[in-house]
């Protein structure tokens, strides 16, 4: 019940500032299990420590590689080509990390 209301109120916020920002946001199961998030598009880089469960970035528009470090026992998750288009948030929705 805890990471249900986490997850609503990281919602909530996502959305009050999505209006004029660009980035990435999804959520990572297992929660714990994600030590950082990296994305890479071209010569820039950018990496958060995300909050249990969930995620967002600020990154400029593009085309984007996302990179989740994961906690072992599990491994490390990829996602090529999300694209960002100025003042959205792309929702990528759910990385399921494996062992």
């Amino acid at each position: 019940m805890k990471n249900f209301i986490g997850i609503m109120i990281s919602v909530v916020l996502i959305s009050s500032f999505a209006n004029d920002r660009s980035g990435i946001q999804g959520t990572i199961d297992p929660p714990e299990g994600a030590r950082r998030i990296w994305a890479v598009s071209g010569k820039d880089t950018v990496s958060i420590i995300p909050s249990p469960g969930s995620f967002i970035m600020d990154v400029k528009p593009g085309s984007w590689k996302l990179v989740v470090e994961a906690v072992l026992p599990y491994k490390n998750a990829e996602r090529d080509g999300v694209l960002v288009t100025d003042g959205q948030i792309t929702d990528i929705g759910l990385i399921k990390l494996t062992q």
